[in-house]
C-alpha cells in the first residue's frame, strides 16, 4: 500500500515578517536620518557662504574708502565749512532731519574749532550709531572724505560768478591738449579733453559737493558748495550752488567756508576745484511690515546728498578704532574717537581698525541638528587700513 504525498505550502511566519519589517525600517529611517543631516549641512553651509560673502564685499568696498581717506585735501589741515550764519552744515545721511536720518537724528556733525566747523579726511563717529536689536552696545559710524579721481574737474578752470555761480571752462576742442591748459591736469591715456560736466556717467549730479581752492589775499584759501544745477556744453558750463541745499554748504552771506570767499581770486591765479566724495557708513533698523519690534538691521553707505544706498542687512555690529598720536607724538592705540575728545587733530589718525563687522544669518539655525545652540549663525570680519593721505607728525626732533 502506497502513502500518498502531503503537500507542503511554504511562506512567512509572523515573527519573520515583523523582523523584516522592523529591519526594513530601520534601514529607511538610517537613509531618511543621512539625507536629513545632508539637507541640513547644506543649508547650514549655503546661509554661513552667503554672510561671507555679504561682509567681504562690504569690507572691499569699506577698504577701498578708507585707504584713501584724505586724497586730495589740504595737508596736515581740515577744511573749514560755512560758518558764521547759525545754520551748520550737515552730513548726507542726515539731510531729512527725520527719523529717516543718521541715527539718532542729529547726533552726527562736523567737529567744531572755534565755532567753525570743519571736514577732514577721517571723521570718527564714536557709539553715535543705533543699538542694533537683540544688542546693548551702541555701534558706530564713520565719514571717510577724497577727491574724486574720476571726473577730472581740476582740468576746467573755475571762475566764480557769484556767490550762487561757477563758471567751469574746459581746454578748447579742437585745441591744446589738456597737459598744457591752465590750471595743468594729468589726464589718463584713455582721454585727450576731460569728462563733460554733465555726461550722464561720470558728471556732476545735484547733492555733488566741489572743493575749491583759490588765492584770497595771497593767501591759499578754500571753500566747500553743493552743486544745484548743472547747464552748458563743452568746454563752458554753469554750475548753480544755490542756497536752501540739503546738506546746508552754500551760504553766500556766510563769513567763512562759502565759495563767495573766493570771488576776490585774482584772474591770473584760477580758482582750482575737485569733486569730494564724503562718504558715511552707518547702520539703520527698518522696522518689520508685519508690526514686530526687531525690523532688519541695514548697513548703508551715503554719498555726500545723493540717496543712500544699502549695501547688507542683518548686520548685528559695526565699531572703528583708531590709531593715532596725541600732540607730544605719543602713539595712542585703539582710540574710540581718533583722540577727538582728547584735542587731537582728526588728520594724526594712522590707522583705522575695523574692529567689529558682524552680521547674523537670514533664519534662525532651529532646523539644523548640526548646529550648536539654536540661534542665528553669526559672521564677524576684523581688519585694519593705514591712513597714508593725512598728515605725517615727526615724532623725532631734530637737533
Amino acid at each position: 500500500m502506497r502513502q500518498g504525498s502531503r503537500s507542503r505550502k511554504h511562506g512567512f511566519t509572523l515573527i519573520e515578517l515583523m523582523v523584516s519589517m522592523a529591519l526594513g525600517l530601520l534601514v529607511v529611517g538610517a537613509a531618511v536620518k543621512l539625507f536629513s543631516q545632508g539637507i541640513d549641512a547644506t543649508w547650514v553651509v549655503s546661509q554661513r557662504a552667503e554672510m561671507q560673502q555679504d561682509l567681504r564685499a562690504v569690507q572691499v568696498m569699506m577698504t577701498r574708502d578708507i585707504s584713501q581717506a584724505g586724497a586730495g585735501l589740504p595737508s596736515g589741515q581740515g577744511v573749514a565749512l560755512p560758518s558764521g550764519t547759525g545754520t551748520i552744515p550737515v552730513y548726507g545721511c542726515d539731510q531729512s532731519g527725520t527719523a529717516a536720518g543718521c541715527p539718532p537724528v542729529g547726533a552726527v556733525k562736523y567737529p567744531i574749532t572755534s565755532g567753525i566747523p570743519y571736514l577732514y579726511g577721517i571723521i570718527p563717529g564714536y557709539q553715535i550709531g543705533i543699538i542694533p536689536p537683540g544688542s546693548t552696545t551702541k555701534t558706530d559710524l564713520i565719514t571717510v572724505t577724497y577727491t574724486d579721481p574720476v571726473l577730472m574737474l581740476n582740468c576746467y578752470q573755475a571762475t566764480i560768478v557769484s556767490g550762487t555761480s561757477v563758471t567751469f571752462t574746459g581746454p578748447p576742442l579742437p585745441g591744446p591738449p589738456a597737459s598744457t591748459w591752465s590750471p595743468t591736469c594729468t589726464l589718463p591715456p584713455s582721454l585727450t579733453l576731460p569728462q563733460a560736466l554733465n555726461d550722464p556717467v561720470v558728471g556732476l549730479q545735484p547733492g555733488d559737493l566741489i572743493l575749491f581752492q583759490g588765492k584770497v589775499g595771497g593767501a591759499t584759501t578754500y571753500a566747500v558748495g553743493e552743486v544745484s544745477q548743472v547747464t552748458g556744453a563743452y568746454p563752458t558750463f554753469t554750475v548753480s550752488f544755490n542756497s536752501g541745499d540739503v546738506l546746508h554748504m552754500n551760504q553766500p552771506t556766510a563769513t567763512n567756508g562759502d565759495l563767495s570767499q573766493l570771488r576776490t581770486s585774482p584772474a591770473s591765479t584760477p580758482n582750482v576745484s575737485n569733486r569730494l566724495q564724503v562718504i558715511t557708513y552707518y547702520l539703520k533698523n527698518i522696522p518689520d511690515p508685519t508690526g514686530a519690534t526687531s525690523g532688519t538691521v541695514i548697513l548703508y553707505r551715503q554719498v555726500n546728498g545723493q540717496s543712500a544706498i544699502p549695501l547688507a542687512d542683518n548686520i548685528i555690529n559695526m565699531q572703528f578704532t583708531y590709531d593715532t598720536y596725541d600732540t607730544s607724538g605719543n602713539l595712542l592705540n585703539q582710540t574710540g574717537d581718533g583722540g577727538e575728545s582728547l584735542g587731537v587733530s582728526l588728520n594724526l589718525i594712522r590707522k583705522i581698525n575695523i574692529a567689529h563687522l558682524a552680521v547674523h544669518s537670514t533664519v534662525a539655525g532651529t532646523r539644523s541638528s548640526l548646529m550648536a545652540t539654536k540661534g542665528y549663525q553669526g559672521y564677524d570680519i576684523q581688519t585694519s587700513i593705514s591712513a597714508r593721505n593725512l598728515s605725517y607728525l615727526n615724532r623725532y626732533p631734530t637737533n
